[in-house]
């Protein structure tokens, strides 16, 4: 975990620096540790409920749910942290180092290593046995994400909420510090409402949502190619004007049951045949357009997660196309927007959402 001491200095960088921010907030991301057996489910509302029952059924070690409403289901179902210095104390905790008989066993030693492999399988799952699990919700708005993620990311993500929650993640991401604190001057008093309202105003963010009108000779025709890539089969829905597209192997009127396992090749549920899974028909997309693809696991039958390393990944990858485009911007006349785009796309092996973006 990265001190206060280091933060301040890169936030006093990047004040004195305004021409390469997006380097200063790489380098933050990057030290940001991944803390292990932490599940962020975003939204306590019928999904993230479902996901918490789950959870304590299986003793998942640490579950924090997060949802703007703080009357949330959820809410009635875990312990609630009620301020901003719970919550921050609480991941400080949890983003300690390993006590260091567990450094020990990871160092090459003479020991062989699938022994000492399965000794610690076998050391972690007699803890999750014994030991029940810690879940928690906190009242807080998706716009203060960034800052929640500056106290480490979580090993799982899971979305439980009705919007793209990796896109919006993303621009604000981008468009707030990673390197901010928790308690930063006058901010430390505010509901998290003001915080991100405050955060909201000011400030050009560095990407925008692509949207397209129907009417848009150049755009259009580019944003049609992007949808030729799928099959006409499993777009379930193509918004140019907000430039989205979703994809689903169901059909219209079709509702997935909740506990579906979501098999690769073929949907038990109504009988289909799946050449290609929807993460890979988006994956092909590349071939066309920059664009990264956020991949969702199971977490349990219904309900998936993104993996805190992967998520990392991305979002770094993200950074640094952004940062060298914004280079070669520099030495550019004009460009037109197509030549700026990208893609964030959520998937999995039968659904998926994908927004366009645009450098600014």
């Amino acid at each position: 975990m990265m001190s206060e001491e280091y933060f301040r200095g890169i936030r006093m960088a990047a004040q004195a620096d305004k021409t390469a921010p997006i380097h200063l907030e790489m380098e933050a991301f990057k030290n940001l540790q991944v803390i292990k057996d932490y599940y962020l489910v975003l939204g306590g509302g019928k999904i993230g409920t479902d996901f918490l029952r789950y959870a304590l059924k299986n003793r998942f070690p640490f579950v924090l749910i997060i949802d703007r409403d703080e009357n949330a289901p959820a809410s009635r179902e875990s312990r609630v942290l009620k301020t901003r210095s719970e919550l921050v104390n609480l991941l400080r905790e949890k983003a300690k180092i390993p006590p260091r008989e567990e450094v020990a066993e990871q160092l090459p030693g003479t020991e062989d290593k699938s022994r000492s492999e399965n000794k610690r399988e076998s050391k972690k799952e007699n803890k999750r046995e014994n030991k029940e699990s810690e879940t928690y919700f906190y009242a807080m708005d998706m716009h203060s994400i960034p800052l929640l993620l500056s106290l480490g990311i979580p090993e799982n993500i899971i979305p439980a909420v009705p919007c793209h929650a990796v896109a919006y993640i993303l621009a604000d991401i981008l468009k707030f510090p990673v390197q901010q604190t928790w308690n930063e001057g006058s901010q430390a008093d505010l509901p998290e409402k003001e915080i991100s309202e405050i955060n909201l105003s000011g400030g050009n963010r560095p990407v925008n949502e692509l949207f397209i009108r129907p009417k848009d000779s150049e755009l259009m025709p580019f944003f049609e190619t992007l949808a030729a890539v799928f099959p006409e089969d499993v777009i379930a829905g193509s918004y140019p004007e907000y430039g989205m597209l979703f994809f689903s192997y169901a059909r219209e009127g079709e509702i997935c049951p909740d506990g579906c396992p979501g098999p690769r090749d073929r949907c038990p549920i109504f009988g289909r045949n799946k050449p290609k899974t929807i993460t890979e028909y988006s994956r092909e997309l590349n071939n066309t357009i920059s664009g990264w693809v956020f991949e969702s696991h199971q977490m349990k039958p219904g309900i998936g997660g993104l993996k805190g390393e992967e998520f990392k990944q991305n979002i770094l990858e993200i950074m640094e196309f952004v940062s060298t485009l914004q280079e070669e911007r520099s030495f550019r006349k004009s460009e037109k927007p197509k030549e700026k785009a990208f893609f964030i796309a959520t998937t999995c092996t039968c659904h998926g959402v994908l927004n366009l973006f645009y450098i600014t």
